[in-house]
């Protein structure tokens, strides 16, 4: 007797806009972000961040997803995401963004202090230099009329700082930014961004300004090149009495190689009065961009790649028992 064997046919992918989702990249409070593929007008892989289903019919929080892609739409600096278009598609909300090959900074330190490995003082300076010019693109947008828009990305930190494979650094995640022209607005009082690398302004409820991501990328920094926590304690209610106190270890005790000229950049951006502080990102910029010349000659995006190229080639560490 002939008989046919019925072949399950594959499930079609599912699609948002013009997009074929793949693997889940990351997920987080408000969106998740998808591996994602262009079936009309090319084949190219983009990152698609989508609005939480049970998100997108609450007003307050497709403002901040709107807000976020209206602030991405005015970012046009090697150090920032490049948004390619936003869009609703059958009651989701997306932005579709360049994808981006590497790991986040957080993974990178995670892996070099499980290695017992360090990252050369040089490579902190040149990595934290391309975040300050990142940030600073941010800082100085201005609107149609020539006024400022006063954007505070208000989240910055290792995992929202990412390294490429093929060199680049990125600083990433501008959900929680404020900027003059939000369609949301924060309320007093109300604290936004990771607790361990806030400003003592933040923690006392004051409206943050340029400064409190300066004061952010140097906590980065300290962390980075010791690869060790600065402010952050068991539970985030002595997080926060850290902060308040802000007493910052001087690193040359706790390492006798940590170069003078780095530690005077990050003690400068943690000063406790924001008026001590950089006024820019971009005054940091130049003083960490000569650190890493002093340090390590000409960098660029062929050492961030050996760095990655080395983190990829190392095996998983061992678990302790």
């Amino acid at each position: 007797m002939a008989y046919t064997r019925r072949v399950p046919r594959p499930a079609k992918p599912e699609s948002i806009g013009k997009y074929e989702l793949g693997e889940k990249i990351a997920d987080g409070g408000m969106a998740r972000v998808f591996l994602a593929r262009a079936t009309v007008g090319g084949s190219g892989f983009v990152a698609l961040k989508v609005l939480h289903d049970n998100l997108a019919q609450d007003p307050i929080y497709v403002k901040m997803f709107l807000d976020e892609a209206q602030l991405l739409a005015k970012l046009a600096h090697p150090s920032t995401v490049q948004l390619y278009e936003t869009g609703l598609d059958r009651g989701k909300h997306f932005i579709a963004m360049e994808l981006l090959i590497g790991e986040s900074l957080l993974n990178v330190w995670t892996t070099f202090k499980d290695h017992d490995a360090r990252i050369p003082f040089g490579i902190v300076a040149y990595i934290g230099a391309r975040v300050a010019e990142g940030l600073d693109h941010a800082h100085e947008l201005r609107d149609e009329e020539g006024a400022p828009k006063n954007v505070v990305h208000r989240d910055v930190n290792p995992s929202n700082i990412f390294l490429t494979f093929d060199g680049r650094v990125k600083i990433i995640d501008f959900g929680l930014a404020r900027s003059e022209k939000r369609l949301t607005r924060t309320d007093t009082g109300i604290v936004k961004g990771k607790v361990a690398y806030l400003s003592p302004e933040q923690i006392e409820g004051h409206p943050p300004d340029r400064r409190a991501d300066i004061f952010a990328l140097g906590t980065t920094l300290w962390e980075l090149a010791l690869l060790r926590r600065l402010f952050r304690q068991e539970n985030d209610v002595d997080t926060v009495r850290a902060i308040q106190t802000c007493d910052v270890p001087d690193p040359r005790i706790l390492d006798r190689t940590f170069p003078v000229g780095l530690w005077r950049v990050i003690e400068r951006a943690l000063s406790r009065d924001p008026n001590g502080r950089y006024p820019s990102c971009e005054q940091m910029r130049s003083d960490l961009d000569d650190v890493a010349l002093q340090l390590a000659g000409k960098l660029g995006a062929p050492t961030i790649a050996q760095l990655m190229a080395q983190l990829a080639a190392w095996p998983p560490p061992e678990k302790k028992r």
